[in-house]
Order: structure tokens, then sequence, then C-alpha cells
């Protein structure tokens, strides 16, 4: 893991029994097959979202600088690629030039492709780098 992400993730297969150590009303009231795993480093927390899928999408943005338009750019980027539902989000600036982004979210909703979703992103002002690749499963 590099040292400047903020999570890492897994998906994991969610089934009743010792396997994740999930109580079975917690597995019940989830309702979905997966859960994906999501650990915050910072925090030391570990989060567990309900997914249909185990094809989860993990989107880390390494931005040089952050502009006023950043968001807005991002927000409109995601609106055109029927992107609504994000299991997770986070963001940091370690210095004025050093700002990170990251989000989770499963491909399915996508009416683009990955790699046009990519080349998008890419062309967000300030963003320098662009890392999407898909959460493994375990």
């Amino acid at each position: 893991m590099d040292k400047t992400e903020m999570t890492q993730a897994k998906v994991l297969k969610v089934v009743e029994g010792n396997e994740i150590s999930l109580p079975s009303d917690f597995v019940k009231g989830m309702s979905q097959p997966f859960g994906l795993a999501i650990l915050v480093v910072k925090d030391r927390n570990v989060k567990i979202y309900p997914v249909g899928s185990n094809k989860v999408l993990y989107l880390r943005l390494e931005i040089e600088k952050l502009s006023k338009s950043f968001l807005e750019e991002l927000t409109s980027i995601f609106e055109r690629a029927d992107l609504e539902d994000i299991l997770f989000t986070s963001g940091i600036c370690q210095e004025a030039s050093k700002c990170f982004y990251e989000c989770y979210f499963t491909p399915e909703q996508l009416s683009v492709e990955v790699d046009d979703l990519r080349d998008q992103i890419s062309g967000i002002t300030g963003v320098k780098k662009v890392k999407l690749v898909n959460v493994p499963l375990e």
C-alpha cells in the first residue's frame, strides 16, 4: 500500500457463520451477497458496505493543485457517467500542493466505459494522477 492512500479495501463474501464473524442478523440485515470492507487508515476504522456484486471500483486522484472548480468538474463527470451511488469517499490535503481524493463505487451503474471515465477525470484541472482499479475479491 502506498503511504499516501487513506484506505484499504477488499470485497468479502458475506455469509452467515464465522467467515467474517458478523452476527447472522447483521448478515440478514445487509440483504446483499457481498460486503465492501474499507479500512480507514487514519482513523483505524473498518467500515462494511453491503453490495450486490463482487465488482467494486476504487478511484484515487492525486491533485497537484486543488482548484476552485475541482468538485464542480468531478461532479459533472460523475453525473454524465450516471455515477450516482458512491459507497465511500474521502479526501485530504496534506500540503497546499498535495491533495488526494478517493472513492469506491460499483461499475454496473456507469453509462460509460471505465477507460472513458478515467480519461475524463484525467482532464480535470489540477489532477496529476488517476488510479481507477478493481477492488480485490477476498
